[in-house]
């Protein structure tokens, strides 16, 4: 499950052109084979206001999607895994300014030790926030899905 986020990273950038073209699709090797232009990159950024999110899901404990509108999300991909992160548990983020969440700031899964016993679990850096659309975070469920049936 290791390649699950490498392969995601270069195939998230192309999947709106390969998805919305009047050409035939492109395929894994053609994407992977060719050489991508400046605009064509993971469009990130540094933070989320803190009264814009929506949400916080945990999609596995490597992979949380912050959701600002219905529209607009974004990626978080850690760089290993996070210890107490289960998909759609409760998150915990801790902010160094209050007023956003921002790349370097932590986010926390919960462990629940029978009914009203949650403790946090070890904080886990987020390294930034990946802008994705709705079709790329459904490709993104089926593949972790697919990856987590093996």
């Amino acid at each position: 499950m290791r390649g699950v986020p490498i392969l995601l990273t270069l195939l998230l950038p192309w999947l709106p052109v390969a998805g919305f073209s009047d050409e035939d699709p492109l395929d894994v090797e053609d994407i992977l084979s060719a050489d991508p232009e400046a605009e064509d990159y993971v469009d990130s950024v540094r933070c989320l206001p803190v009264r814009r999110i929506r949400s916080a899901t945990a999609l596995d404990d490597r992979h949380i999607v912050f959701r600002v509108s219905r529209s607009e999300q974004y990626l978080v991909q850690l760089a290993r895994r996070c210890p107490g992160l289960r998909r759609n548990d409760t998150l915990v983020y801790e902010t160094t300014g209050g007023m956003s969440v921002c790349r370097n700031d932590s986010v926390r899964g919960t462990y629940g030790f029978g009914p009203g016993s949650r403790q946090l679990g070890p904080r886990c850096r987020i390294p930034e926030f990946q802008r994705i659309t709705t079709e790329q975070l459904d490709l993104l469920r089926e593949t972790l899905k697919q990856a987590k049936s093996r």
